[in-house]
C-alpha cells in the first residue's frame, strides 16, 4: 500500500464562507542550458506561519483566491486535509485546522490531496470505504448555511476515471473546448503516470488517458496540477538526473502552446532552479490560480516565486 506522509484554488465568495477554527467550512532533465528558458521561477523558501515556523504538511496547493493553503497532514490517527489562512497574499498563515466530516473521514481512513475549486468545490483523494480501489477521487462542495456535501467518488473504470490502484492529485481546468481532469495513478502500468479525464455534459468523466513524452517516462511521473490556461504543467518524478542526483523525487515543469498541443521539453526545476530542497527529495508541486507561485512539500511546505 502506498504511504503518503509529506506529499502530497476559492475566489472571494469561497473566501468569506470559509471560516478557520474547531468548525472549519469553507525524461531526463535534459542538459543544465534546458533551464534557460525555464528560468522564470525563484529560489524557494519555507513558507512560514504568523508564529515564525513553516507550514506543516505535504500535498500543498493555495485557494484560488490565494488566502488559503490546504495540505495534507497527519496528526497520529491517519491522514487528514488542513486548511490555513493569511489576511493578504505575501503574509504569513494562521496555524491550521482540519477540515471537519464528512471530508475527513470520521472512521480515520487517508484523505489527502486537496483541490480546491472558485465555487466552494474541493476535489481530494480518500481511501474510504465503498470506492474502486486503494485511493480514489472524491468532490465535495461547501455550503455556507450547511457546510459540506457528502463526498461523491468520480466513478470507477472504465465508465469512470477511479481505478483499482492509487489515484494521486486532481487538478481540474475549465476551458471554452471542455473541462478536464488531470490526475496520476499506477494501476496501469505499475508506475505512478499522469493521465487526462474529460468531463461529460452530465457532469461524470471519462475513463483516463494516458499523457505522452516527455510528461510520462518509463520512470514514476505523479501528481499533476495544470495551470487554468490548460498550457503548463508541474508534476514530481524520480527520472535519472542529469547531474547525478539520486534522492528520488523533483519538481517538473512543462509547458504547451495550446490546450490540445503536445507537451514540450520537461525542465527539472529542483535543479535548473535550483531548490534548496533538491537533496531531500519534493513531490506534489502545484501553481497559484494567477500563475505567479508554486507550492510544493518537503519536510514541510516550501514556496518559489515567479520571477518579474
Amino acid at each position: 500500500m502506498t504511504t503518503v506522509t509529506a506529499t502530497c484554488r476559492g475566489a472571494a465568495a469561497m473566501a468569506a464562507a470559509l471560516t478557520i477554527g474547531t468548525t472549519l467550512v469553507i525524461g531526463f532533465a535534459g542538459s543544465a542550458t534546458a533551464g534557460g528558458r525555464h528560468g522564470e521561477w525563484r529560489s524557494a523558501k519555507p513558507l512560514e506561519q504568523t508564529d515564525g515556523t513553516q507550514v506543516p504538511g505535504g500535498c500543498p496547493i493555495e485557494s484560488p483566491g490565494g488566502r488559503f493553503i490546504f495540505t495534507a497532514r497527519n496528526p497520529g490517527t491517519g491522514i487528514d486535509i488542513y486548511a490555513n489562512q493569511r489576511p493578504a497574499i505575501g503574509q504569513p498563515f494562521e496555524p491550521g485546522n482540519s477540515l471537519p466530516a464528512p471530508v475527513n473521514d470520521p472512521g480515520l481512513a487517508d484523505d489527502f490531496c486537496p483541490t480546491p475549486l472558485p465555487d466552494g468545490g474541493l476535489y481530494f483523494v480518500s481511501r474510504r470505504g465503498g470506492g474502486c480501489g486503494d485511493a480514489d477521487m472524491y468532490r465535495t462542495v461547501q455550503d455556507p448555511a450547511t457546510g459540506w456535501s457528502e463526498p461523491q467518488n468520480l466513478g470507477c473504470y472504465p465508465d469512470g476515471p477511479n481505478t483499482p490502484g492509487v489515484e494521486f492529485s486532481p487538478s481540474l481546468v475549465d476551458t471554452g473546448w471542455g473541462t478536464f481532469l488531470f490526475f496520476s495513478t499506477d494501476y496501469f502500468t505499475g508506475n505512478q503516470d499522469i493521465y487526462r479525464s474529460r468531463m461529460r455534459s452530465d457532469g461524470t468523466f471519462t475513463k483516463p488517458v494516458r499523457l505522452s513524452w516527455p510528461v510520462n517516462t518509463e520512470y514514476d511521473d505523479r501528481q499533476p496540477n495544470v495551470s487554468q490556461d490548460g498550457r503548463k504543467i508541474v508534476f514530481a518524478s524520480d527520472r535519472p538526473s542529469f547531474d547525478g542526483d539520486s534522492t528520488g523525487f523533483d519538481i517538473f515543469y512543462a509547458k504547451r502552446h495550446s490546450i490540445f498541443g503536445r507537451w514540450r521539453q520537461a525542465v527539472n526545476l529542483s535543479e535548473t532552479v535550483p531548490f534548496d530542497t533538491v537533496d531531500a527529495g519534493e513531490t506534489r508541486p502545484s501553481l497559484s490560480w494567477d500563475g505567479e507561485r508554486l507550492v510544493y512539500g518537503s519536510g514541510g511546505v516550501w514556496i518559489s516565486k515567479r520571477k518579474r
